[in-house]
């Protein structure tokens, strides 16, 4: 079940996840015409509208009748910003295809991406709002944005959500490494490309190198552990997404000392492996929500290896169903069992309610 949107969601991530690891080098050198600013202050780059337009297209070309939570909008861009997408995509086309010959067509007759009003078109396909029924695509197309401008770790992530369900998550991580993480680099083709990682809800959850025209999929599973003290945790670079200073409390209490900051669900990915087992993000204010994007694909797949995924707060599953934001406070997810993570959920409660005293 689902074979069919685990292939689209593999082939789109792969071919969005070659097209951002080509770019980033030129869009660090020239962030001044390749990137712009949000109405909140975030970073947003070509590499971010080409990807969600590669993607939603592929998914669009597959699955015409499907609705997309996507992350950007072409909303107030401009001709020339526009010209700029397609030509970024346009010039990597022939590389793509010579570094990954493949049947897989990511263009229909409907869908066909030749001109800038196709781009707009595209783009602003991600508008959905979410909910409870039916089903729906949720992607971020380059997470971990401020780590992308900086040469290091992002994704790109892609999930199916089917009544409120994340059903198939797949993520691509192009600068990842495993020996950085204390793990090997062993899988056939593995080279710069970095990793997809993918997984289907009662399925498992696999990984394989980005290359890999043979698709060797390894399963992988969190770590299994009987203590919190033996944790490493994973946390964000940025200060501004979660609150560092608290999660030092938490970890203190709990007795872990070693911690690996990365941006973007990538976090995911490696506690999945089981190089790392817990993953905080405790909110800096309760009123902040956590967008479905940022989260979504990393849900199943930290499932699929065995961890847990909840809240900050009241250890709640996470719940995809109540638009493009998860109303839970903070996440936390771990490499289980449900104890030990019940016991940094606990701690977690006790930090935060903290703050009312």
């Amino acid at each position: 079940m689902y074979a069919k949107e685990l292939e689209v969601a593999t082939e789109a991530v792969r071919k969005a996840s070659f097209l951002t690891k080509r770019i980033q080098q030129q869009i660090i050198s020239h962030r001044d015409t390749t990137t712009i600013t949000k109405s909140d202050d975030s970073p947003v780059t070509v590499g971010d509208y080409a990807a969600q337009t590669i993607i939603i297209n592929t998914i669009k070309s597959y699955f015409p009748q499907d609705s997309i939570v996507g992350e950007e909008s072409a909303k107030g861009l401009e001709e020339s910003f526009l010209q700029q997408i397609l030509d970024t995509i346009e010039s990597h086309e022939q590389n793509f295809q010579r570094e990954f010959p493949s049947d897989f067509k990511y263009t229909s007759r409907e869908y066909p991406l030749k001109t800038t009003q196709d781009v707009a078109r595209v783009i602003n396909m991600g508008d959905y709002e979410g909910g409870s029924t039916g089903r729906f695509w949720c992607l971020d197309p380059i997470d971990g944005t401020k780590g992308f401008l900086r040469g290091e770790q992002f994704a790109v992530c892609l999930g199916l959500i089917v009544k409120g369900t994340v059903t198939v998550g797949c993520i691509g991580c192009p600068n990842l490494t495993l020996a950085n993480y204390g793990g090997v680099d062993e899988l056939p083709g593995f080279d710069s490309f970095g990793y997809i990682f993918r997984a289907v809800s009662g399925a498992g959850a696999f990984y394989s190198s980005a290359r890999d025209h043979e698709n060797h999929w390894v399963q992988v599973h969190s770590r299994f552990l009987t203590s919190t003290d033996g944790m490493i945790t994973l946390e964000g670079v940025e200060k501004t997404h979660s609150s560092h200073d608290e999660q030092s409390t938490i970890k203190s209490k709990l007795g872990i000392t070693k911690s690996v900051h990365l941006d973007s669900q990538v976090k995911y990915c490696i506690l999945a492996l089981g190089l790392a087992d817990l993953y905080l993000r405790l909110p800096i204010k309760m009123s902040y929500q956590e967008k479905i994007w940022d989260h979504a694909a990393g849900n199943v797949i930290v499932l699929e290896a065995g961890g847990v995924h909840t809240d900050s707060i009241e250890g709640a599953p996470l719940d995809f169903s109540k638009g493009r934001t998860l109303l839970s406070k903070g996440v936390i997810a771990s490499c289980g069992p449900g104890s030990l993570h019940s016991s940094v959920v606990a701690v977690s409660k006790s930090v935060i309610e903290s703050r009312q005293v």
